[in-house]
């Protein structure tokens, strides 16, 4: 099917949007009786073949202070995106299923890296659809695909490969990098893909070690509510004890954490979950202040939403729910349904709906396009089609939309102009990098680009630096000691202890320490409270000041 075939196609089924987001509290439903449920699922989700609903600008519209630069065009419907700890760029395309590579401000004289094998882009929201980089890149030269399998028929599979060539770059002579694909290892195959829609997508390694998938319910909405399957779910895997070598899927306790929530199922697929009740989460971002995750779930018929999983075991509510309406009563839930923390009405929309999460702003230290202070911990996301970017900000109670800053383009919008844009995330310079399958539905259109904040770009809107910032430990995991840093926007009193998984205290830091506002380096050094080596395993930090509780998983190595 053409382009322009598949546009009047899609537009035909595609109902529409139009947004005002707030925020309430759910209702939670009772347990509805399950019942056979007549599926008219609209294929209104991502869709994602590139075709904007109208014409793009070259650059977006941002408010005063911030710049819209492009790093590199010339790709062909690009999806996603995932950073080298060198700075190179490796960014696949979903048709295609080539894996690009970026270096240096260019593409790489390796180009392609590699073409994932046996991927099935038949479908508008099929093909290569999510990758990320091993977290001990380059002792683990590791890269992880999500993609639609053409063999056999109609599956979904999470995979790794291994590259080779300069695994380290410097800047200077050679970035070659190659990826063999008779290195794959999988680790999940086979998984059902009925409908050619819903198929998730994200890849994600969480400041924990692990790695976060996300699956959509396959057009099959009581099954987000069914935790024995693998739809519409966030899927949390350990993939530290994966053979080195290919080959297939292992035993599923292989990848298993032993932390997940509810790993005393009997069931071995409900042990792999994080998170359920969702539609099509096809992008999430992971906080690396805190681990939790910010979830864009794409709406079927009225709303779009932003879903804040803030621990393990929460039931996002779909299809019970869509957005804060309820929106069937015909299928099985026990579970406590979890309300989201924004959505909008996507009903006026004329070309269509997708919310594509951007997640947490938070500047790296030292970044030279850092945002204002007022913007962090800030969610960005935008919509696929319609192109306008909007910016949440949380008041210590609820999420709302920021208050406006100089030059935005609405009240409502921080940003106009990002459609067709598929994938974020905010690099060490600050900048928020951002992928565009392709401008005005043309092939080969594809671009990769960055918004950064010049002087102090665009003040932050009446949002005070953050009370307290708690940022991840490193190295993860950690061999004998974790480093750890906080900084407080306030004086206060302070407590910093090590717990184990059964929440028993383990080592005290600090209690009741007053310190002033400040930055302050810290670390454990793997020694319990009784000056005893702590054994290997999973430990968790928490800090305690100002009135707010911050904690973070530490794996302690011996």
């Amino acid at each position: 099917m053409s382009i322009a075939a598949r546009l009047t196609h899609f537009r035909a089924m595609l109902t529409a949007c139009a947004g005002r987001i707030e925020c309430r509290t759910r209702a939670i439903t009772p347990r509805c009786r399950a019942r056979t449920l007549a599926l008219h699922a609209l294929p209104v989700v991502i869709a994602l073949i590139a075709l904007a609903p109208h014409s793009a600008p070259a650059q977006a519209v941002l408010p005063t202070g911030f710049t819209d630069t492009l790093v590199v065009a010339g790709f062909d419907f690009p999806v996603g995106m995932a950073r080298l700890p060198d700075g190179r760029l490796l960014v696949i395309e979903q048709f295609s299923a080539k894996v690009r590579l970026i270096a240096g401000g260019a593409l790489s004289t390796t180009d392609p890296v590699c073409t994932i094998d046996n991927v099935n882009a038949s479908g508008g929201e099929q093909g290569l659809l999510g990758i990320a980089i091993d977290p001990h890149w380059p002792s683990s030269p590791y890269v992880y695909v999500h993609c639609d399998e053409i063999a056999p028929a109609n599956t979904i599979r999470i995979s790794r490969y291994t590259a080779s060539g300069v695994l380290t770059w410097n800047g200077i002579g050679s970035s070659a990098l190659t990826i063999d694909p008779a290195s794959r290892r999988d680790l999940i195959n086979s998984l059902p893909d009925a409908a050619s829609n819903h198929n998730g997508g994200t890849l994600r390694f969480g400041g924990d070690g692990m790695l976060y998938d996300s699956m959509g319910e396959d057009a099959q909405a009581c099954l987000a509510q069914d935790d024995s399957t693998l739809h519409g779910v966030i899927l949390r895997l350990d993939v530290t004890r994966l053979p080195s070598t290919p080959g297939g899927p292992p035993a599923l306790d292989v990848i298993t954490p032993p932390d997940n929530p509810q790993i005393a199922s009997p069931n071995v697929l409900t042990r792999l979950i994080w998170a359920w009740g969702l539609r099509n989460p096809f992008r999430f971002e992971i906080d690396p202040s805190d681990g939790t995750l910010f979830i864009g779930d794409v709406g079927e018929a009225k709303y779009e939403e932003i879903d804040h999983a803030t621990r393990g075991g929460l039931d996002f509510g779909w299809p019970i729910f869509e957005g804060p309406k309820v929106h069937t009563l015909t299928c099985d839930s026990t579970a406590a349904l979890v309300a989201p923390i924004a959505w909008y009405d996507r009903t006026g929309f004329a070309n269509g709906a997708a919310v594509i999460c951007a997640g947490p702003y938070r500047a790296p230290a030292n970044a030279a396009y850092a945002f204002p202070s007022g913007y962090a911990g800030d969610v960005f996301f935008s919509d696929y089609y319609e192109g306008f970017m909007r910016r949440l900000h949380f008041n210590g109670v609820n999420w709302a939309l920021a208050a406006s800053v100089p030059g935005q383009p609405s009240a409502t919008d921080w940003g106009e102009g990002m459609e067709a844009v598929s994938d974020y995330f905010v690099a060490p310079d600050g900048a928020l990098w951002y992928c565009r399958q392709a401008v005005n539905f043309q092939a080969g259109s594809g671009e990769v680009r960055r918004i950064i904040a010049q002087g102090g770009g665009g003040g932050g809107g009446g949002n005070p630096a953050p009370a307290v910032r708690f940022d991840p430990p490193w190295p993860q995991p950690a061999n004998g000691a974790a480093n750890l840093h906080y900084t407080l926007g306030v004086a206060a009193r302070v407590d910093l202890a090590i717990y184990d998984v059964r929440g028993r205290r383990v080592r005290t830091l600090l209690a009741g320490v007053e310190q002033s506002a400040g930055s302050y380096p810290s670390a454990w050094d793997g020694l319990d409270d009784d000056g005893r080596r702590a054994p290997a395993g999973l430990y968790l930090v928490r800090l305690s000041a100002a009135g707010i509780e911050s904690a973070h998983r530490i794996v302690l190595l011996r």
